[in-house]
């Protein structure tokens, strides 16, 4: 009985004595506070009574604790050039607390992260160089003689910055292969060569302006999100992408040579303007994607949209007063819905088309076309192009035209007011038209030089004004339809 009493004690006190060994370890209540303020004069130990006189001292003294500390930093200059140790969290007094850089490098470092906040930077080769993860919030940049933030490596997070340039050929955030970087509520000011340079890495733009960057956003490769974004005042590419995936939403950039280039690039964009660009809105060579529910508003004499050897869906698309052309294509695919091209000029007096076809697939739902200087829809160069629900109006030399092995199917097709025919068929082109409604169109129903394979169908074809049909004496090239 008494050995049954042992083993029972044994089991009931046993784990009490286990638990009354564990010490829990102990937690931090939160960072080390060091302040600094460049007016006090004498020694100081850092406390808000006795602050230390130099940032440079408070890194050194803080950093003795091993663990992250946040320094408090008084309004005044603090040249040099810091290293800030991983965790330190920087907090200033607003623009007024500068850190003032000396000599060629760069004013900060941070290797393995940190926080800087409410201050500015000034001078230096670069004013930050990040390799771990680095947070900003309200810090103004300016006076680099290279860049304001080059990230190597890490996560860079940036809320309500301001990147003035501080010269010609700088750079306002520079992103390395397998860096990552989030800019909110940032402002990119002056004469950078490129506002944001993002090469092989991860970036998201929102609610940020450029005002003054030759290029506002350089990517190469990588990924890249740009939201709720103005770009004015450069004379470069505005946005320029190569062989990376470029995002855009609700993006306007006003001027440029080029509002938006991409090479090579996938490109999902939905609201992107371009005003006034001096050669076109938009210029895509070997690219693919979506564009979406876009404006582009006074361009050069490469035209509104320039595609080349591109893969595209153009969905909601307005164009007016472009030069040359509204949408042209070269090779590739081409997928155009609901699109508005208007008031289309042009400088030489001969070109001025609404789609210039050449060397391309394409599919056309829903178009309107009023107001150019040449053609409504002009297809070369062995083109195949399908139109359906289109109506072209004062178009000035034709509504639609097809030459050099063109061949054009149309469904339910609109020609009026053109200055020329309704339609034209030349050199191997094909036309075939089925539900065709013309009205006023000075030249007539149809132009055709009735040579090689050239030939033109047309089925329900109802209207008014001038019906005749120019063709080769005795040519049966075209069929059907009657004159209206």
């Amino acid at each position: 009985m008494l050995r049954c009493l042992l083993m029972i004690a044994c089991l009931t006190f046993a784990p009490r004595r286990a638990a009354a060994a564990v010490i829990a370890p102990e937690t931090p209540t939160g960072r080390a506070e060091v302040w600094v303020d460049g007016a006090h004069h004498g020694p100081g130990d850092g406390s808000r009574e006795r602050p230390f006189s130099t940032l440079a001292e408070a890194l050194t003294r803080g950093a003795e604790g091993g663990r992250p500390f946040r320094v408090y930093l008084s309004p005044g200059r603090y040249p040099g050039s810091f290293v800030l140790p991983a965790g330190l969290e920087l907090v200033g007094a607003g623009e007024g607390s500068v850190l003032q850089g000396e000599g060629a490098g760069p004013v900060v470092r941070a290797p393995k992260g940190s926080s800087l906040r409410s201050l500015a930077i000034q001078g230096g080769s670069w004013g930050l160089e990040a390799a771990g993860g680095v947070r900003l919030a309200a810090v103004r940049f300016s006076g680099q003689g290279t860049g304001a933030v080059r990230v190597e490596a890490g996560h860079l997070s940036v809320e309500g910055g301001v990147f003035e340039a501080g010269g010609a050929g700088t750079v306002g955030v520079m992103l390395v292969e397998g860096s990552r970087a989030e800019v909110r509520e940032g402002s990119f000011a002056g004469a950078f060569r490129r506002g944001v340079e993002a090469r092989d890495s991860e970036v998201e733009l929102e609610s940020v302006r450029f005002r003054g960057p030759l290029t506002a956003l350089y990517q190469a490769g990588g990924r890249v999100r740009l939201r709720h974004a103005a770009v004015e005042g450069g004379s470069e590419v505005g946005l320029f992408v190569q062989r990376g995936t470029l995002r855009l939403e609700d993006v306007t950039v006003t001027g440029h040579e080029y509002g938006l280039q991409g090479l090579e690039a996938t490109l999902e964009a939905r609201g992107f303007t371009s005003v006034r660009a001096v050669r076109a809105g938009v210029a895509l060579i070997g690219s693919r994607g979506t564009l979406e529910d876009s404006w582009v508003l006074g361009s050069g004499g490469f035209g509104a949209v320039s595609l080349v050897g591109s893969d595209m869906v153009l969905r909601g698309i307005r164009v007016d007063g472009a030069d040359a052309y509204g949408i042209s294509a070269t090779r590739g695919r081409l997928r155009l819905q609901r699109t508005l091209i208007t008031r289309l000029t042009t400088r030489e007096g001969d070109s001025g088309d609404g789609l210039h076809l050449r060397d391309a697939e394409v599919e056309v739902e829903g178009l309107v076309v009023r107001d150019v200087a040449g053609v409504g829809v002009l297809a070369a160069q062995g083109s195949r192009v399908v139109l359906r629900d289109v109506s072209l109006e004062a178009c000035r030399e034709a509504g639609v035209w097809a030459e050099t092995l063109a061949r054009v199917t149309a469904e339910g097709l609109e020609v009026r007011g053109s200055g020329g025919p309704a339609l034209v068929a030349l050199e191997d082109g094909v036309l075939r038209v089925d539900a065709l409604l013309v009205r006023d169109n000075a030249g007539g129903l149809v132009v055709a030089d009735c040579q090689g394979a050239t030939s033109v169908k047309l089925e329900r074809v109802v209207g008014r004004g001038p019906g005749q049909v120019a063709a080769e004496p005795g040519a049966k090239c075209v069929m059907g339809g009657g004159s209206p």
